[in-house]
């Protein structure tokens, strides 16, 4: 009898272990997106990598999530109704917490303490600030999730040449972004 309760208490404490560890997910993807400043709408597609490592247990993960593309914005005057485009480079930093449903579907939320932006405009201008994003996949095979975020971010300093300055208004882009990711329990 004790050594069937001591036998039952091993195998539920090693399934328990094997269930937690470490979440490397690397991803690939396509951001629709759209913003604007003053008098000007933007707007981009563009393809996206990047990758999110944490820890999971139990379902829950959490962890850093960094991401990173190159891409044209096309910037569009209200007023004059001219459009120009321009070739963009931008990056972010962020903290995500998720939970991981039996259900095969996944939802996770994204903090992002660092988003940059720079354009290759002479003299180069580099926007910095932060935003957020919500996410959710979908997960039909065991190392395949098929994923769709909103994700929004403002950029509220520019530093162009050697002089930095507050953005006012801000520089506000929103985007779409569809991806496939291969969520990694190590």
């Amino acid at each position: 009898m004790r050594l069937t309760k001591s036998l039952l208490f091993l195998i539920l404490l090693i399934s328990q272990s094997a269930h937690a560890g470490v979440l490397l997910e690397p991803y690939l993807g396509y951001g629709i997106g759209s913003g604007d400043r003053g008098n000007f709408d933007y707007s981009y597609n563009t393809p996206q990598y990047g990758a999110r490592l944490g820890y999971q247990m139990l379902g829950v993960m959490g962890g850093i999530d960094y991401s990173m593309a190159s891409f044209e914005l096309e910037a569009e005057n209200k007023t004059t109704g001219t459009t120009t485009k321009s070739d963009y480079k931008k990056n972010q930093l962020g903290v995500f917490v998720g939970y991981d449903f039996p259900l095969l579907v996944r939802a996770w939320g994204t903090y992002y303490v660092s988003a940059n932006l720079e354009d290759d405009v002479a003299p180069i201008s580099k926007y910095s600030g932060g935003g957020y994003a919500l996410g959710v996949g979908f997960t039909p095979l065991p190392l395949v999730s098929l994923n769709v975020e909103y994700r929004t971010f403002s950029y509220d300093e520019v530093e162009t040449g050697s002089t930095t300055s507050s953005l006012d208004p801000n520089f506000d882009l929103n985007e779409i972004f569809l991806s496939v990711s291969l969520p990694l329990d190590l």
